[in-house]
């Protein structure tokens, strides 16, 4: 590792030489994710304490008519930041982080560090209705991956340490390691191997360690004291899942919706920011709970300190549906997570609203344990990820006791929410430009080598007016079956298999006066040389062809067979599935 001792210091270099000495590989990984969980834990803890500060500072501005403007100052800052500052897509940052993993091999630039980070503080600080975990996310990633780069980690150690960064600003920023662990492995990694299990468990609680010495032990949100759940609270907690599973649906498409609205108005990687700045800050006027992380809402809901009715609280949730959809959805730098909180505990609060005066009191569990359990179910279904939904909660609350219903509430959610919407919130925009490849699967593997990585080219070209004669002599020095015909001019003009002019070869009067132009199979199907395995093999089928020609343009290259794509499929396969 050439780049390490400059990188991580004379002592820590030890500790790496020491484990590689052994030739314990995963070793050096396990140092690596110390350090990405100390970085990415630094800057989750940063971040959140900038942004309260900020909020803090802007208070006096937010309370009066300002108010209006600033969500569309913040916006609009934060994305120049983002966009033009740091030349980086718009857009909450998880879905780049999955591309890099899927695409780019786990590689990001160092820029990625600060961009969303001081993007997301300016958004978020100035009332933008989005949480902080999707920039926090980015940055982290971002940290693994320059890490590894300086490291020279290979691909897959490289995709591991982004899945470090990833957990350990989700531990840092939640206080929450088995959080972290879960959504690096459900949405960035989508495994679990001991390769990538034990670095990433390592990272996410190195940010947590780090968040409780500095913060104590406390959870974020108090639940309540109690949180028994009865069966008929466990029954109703499915109709509260089929809530949940809609709502997530609402937010996913209202997402995509704003993002499509501000492509047809033509307005801009800045203009749309800006404009649709201003209407979240017309909702927050009306509406100021429906501004910011939302984090002081869930504490009312929970705690039971909210004193709404049902209609009100519809209008407060419909409030804050819009705001967020239309914060997320002008590319302004913002997390999924706190609004799918929020949705989720007025979710949870609204139906107990609802059912409270059919249900005898005795046998309905509080409030704030439906909030609890409203707030796993939206997280599961825009994230479409159960998991992460279900530990999330229990750890940012300490509401263990509730576990039963959030489980029976997260996988409702998740079944509804799948049947509406294939992709999760993070997933769409990747899948819908075929980026969503995930490593050691087919799609990754297909995507992934070209068709000049398996060429033939030991073949011996013929040329049209040859005689088979003169086809016997070329084929007495090679095993193959299969001769490119070419004109004058070395262009392609056809195929010949032996096989098909087998009776004219045993026949040396007919081989003497036969023309390779006249027998061959004139143009047919052809492969380009930057084609990938997946088109090679659509043509194949087509073609009902088991060898091909490769071009590039009407130049001849090399030939490919089925066989040799099998085989290179194998290879590939094998090398980014391997644990050591």
């Amino acid at each position: 590792m050439p780049g390490a001792r400059e990188t991580l210091g004379a002592p820590l270099q030890r500790v790496i030489d020491l484990f590689e000495a052994r030739e314990e590989r995963w070793g050096t990984l396990l140092v690596l994710a110390i350090v990405v969980g100390l970085l990415a834990g630094c800057l989750a803890l940063g971040l959140h304490a900038g942004t309260e500060r900020l909020v803090h500072w802007l208070a006096p501005l937010a309370a009066g008519p300002g108010g209006i403007v600033l969500p569309a100052c913040g916006a609009l800052l934060g994305s120049w930041v983002v966009v033009s500052l740091m030349k980086e897509p718009a857009g909450h940052g998880v879905p780049e982080v999955v591309r890099a993993v899927c695409r780019e091999g786990g590689r990001m630039r160092p820029r990625s560090i600060v961009s969303r980070w001081l993007g997301s503080l300016l958004h978020v600080g100035a009332g933008g209705s989005a949480g902080l975990e999707g920039p926090i996310v980015h940055s982290g990633a971002a940290v693994g991956a320059t890490i590894a780069d300086r490291a020279h980690l290979d691909e897959r150690r490289r995709a591991i340490l982004v899945a470090c960064g990833v957990a350990a600003g989700i531990a840092g920023i939640f206080h929450a390691p088995l959080t972290g662990l879960a959504f690096s492995m459900e949405i960035v990694l989508a495994e679990v191997s001991a390769l990538s299990l034990l670095p990433v468990v390592l990272a996410a609680a190195v940010a947590a360690a780090l968040a409780q010495a500095l913060h104590g032990d406390s959870t974020i949100f108090a639940a309540p004291l109690e949180l028994s759940v009865s069966s008929t609270d466990l029954l109703l907690c499915l109709g509260l899942g089929l809530a949940c599973g809609l709502g997530a649906v609402l937010l996913t498409r209202g997402v995509g919706w704003m993002d499509r609205l501000g492509g047809r108005l033509n307005l801009g990687r800045l203009g749309a920011p800006a404009l649709f700045g201003v209407g979240v800050g017309l909702i927050g006027f009306f509406v100021p709970k429906a501004l910011g992380d939302g984090y002081s809402l869930i504490h009312e809901v929970i705690a039971g300190d909210l004193s709404a009715g049902p209609w009100l609280l519809a209008g407060l949730f419909a409030a804050k549906l819009l705001a967020s959809s239309i914060s997320l959805g002008s590319g302004a730098p913002g997390g999924v997570f706190a609004p799918s909180l929020v949705l989720g505990a007025l979710t949870g609060a609204l139906f107990h609203r609802v059912i409270e005066p059919w249900i005898p009191g005795d046998q309905l569990a509080s409030v704030g344990s439906f909030a609890l359990a409203g707030m796993g179910g939206m997280v599961a279904g825009t994230l479409q990820a159960p998991l992460t939904g279900i530990l999330l909660v229990m750890e940012v609350t300490g509401g263990y006791g509730a576990s039963l219903a959030l489980m029976a509430t997260t996988v409702t959610s998740l079944l509804v929410a799948r049947r509406f919407e294939r992709w999760s919130i993070y997933m769409r925009v990747l899948a819908e430009a075929g980026d969503l490849l995930r490593p050691g699967t087919d799609q990754r593997i297909l995507a992934d080598v070209r068709v000049s990585e398996c060429l033939d080219d030991a073949v011996l070209p013929i040329h049209e007016g040859m005689t088979l004669a003169d086809l016997v002599r070329v084929a007495r020095r090679t095993s193959r079956n299969h001769f490119p015909v070419l004109d004058e001019d070395g262009a392609l003009v056809g195929m010949l298999e032996l096989s098909s002019v087998r009776e004219l070869l045993l026949d040396p009067e007919l081989a003497r006066v036969t023309l390779v132009g006249t027998v061959m199979q004139a143009g047919g199907a052809r492969v380009s040389a930057d084609a990938t395995l997946a088109e090679a093999l659509a043509q194949f089928d087509a073609a009902n062809a088991w060898v091909l020609p490769v071009v590039e343009g009407d130049r001849f290259l090399g030939l490919v067979s089925k066989s040799t794509l099998f085989g290179i499929y194998r290879n590939e396969l094998r090398l980014q599935t391997q644990e050591g």
